[in-house]
Parts: structure tokens; C-alpha cells; sequence
């Protein structure tokens, strides 16, 4: 090392992250940097985007069912008394032997911009 080099001790480090998150925070073009509702408003929009490719290679009703289940839903099948809560747990079998029959989307982070995912499923009555 020279001798005009000096090293940043983490302290020091740290404050001055501190300063730039300051500064950016400042920066009107940058709302999320200082509010976490933006990021979070940004995590469920990407939950809930539409992957047609997925409808067409899981079927509708299994894509439905990820998508609901992702985004916090809970989602019964025609013929079964439980709710799915649990993404890693939806059934598996042939792509038109589960069809969605009741959907509780309470404290769900569901938006009007996944409907599409409802669109091509018929739940049953």
C-alpha cells in the first residue's frame, strides 16, 4: 500500500453508505428508494403477471391455481373438501382432473392485472 492510501474501517463504511442512502433519498426520481410500498407494489405485480406459455402447458386451472396461491389466495378443488394453501403442495395428474370450485383471496396480494389467469378457467359451481 501506499502511503497516502488508507483503508475504511467499517464504521466508516457504513456511514458513509448512510450519506449516499441520503442522498438518493433526496432524488425525486427515485420514490422507491426512501418507501417501501413501492417496492412492494412492484414484488405483486411481478406475482401477478400472466404467463400464457404456463395456461397452455399446466392447463388453466392448474395455472389459476399457482398464480392464486402464490399471490397468498387459497383455492379448493370440485370433489375435495380442503383448501390448497401451499404452492408446493398443489396436486398433480392429468391437466383437466382438478378443476377450482371455490377461491379465498382474503388478505391476498391478488391484482386486476392477473384476471387473465381466470379467464380461460372454468370453476365449477
Amino acid at each position: 500500500m501506499c502511503g497516502s492510501e488508507q483503508r475504511l474501517t467499517r464504521t466508516d463504511q457504513i456511514m458513509l453508505f448512510g450519506k449516499v442512502s441520503q442522498q438518493l433519498c433526496g432524488i425525486k426520481k427515485l420514490p422507491w428508494s426512501c418507501d417501501s410500498r413501492y417496492f412492494w407494489g412492484w414484488l405483486n405485480a411481478v406475482f401477478n403477471k400472466v404467463d400464457y406459455d404456463r395456461i397452455r402447458d399446466v392447463g388453466p386451472d392448474r395455472a389459476a391455481s399457482e398464480w392464486l396461491l402464490r399471490c397468498g389466495a387459497m383455492v379448493r378443488y370440485h370433489g375435495q373438501e380442503r383448501w390448497q394453501t401451499d404452492y408446493n403442495h398443489l396436486p398433480t395428474g392429468p391437466l383437466d382432473k382438478y378443476k377450482i370450485q371455490a377461491i379465498d383471496a382474503s388478505n391476498s396480494c391478488i391484482m386486476s392485472i392477473g384476471f387473465d389467469h381466470l379467464e380461460t378457467s372454468n370453476i365449477c359451481c
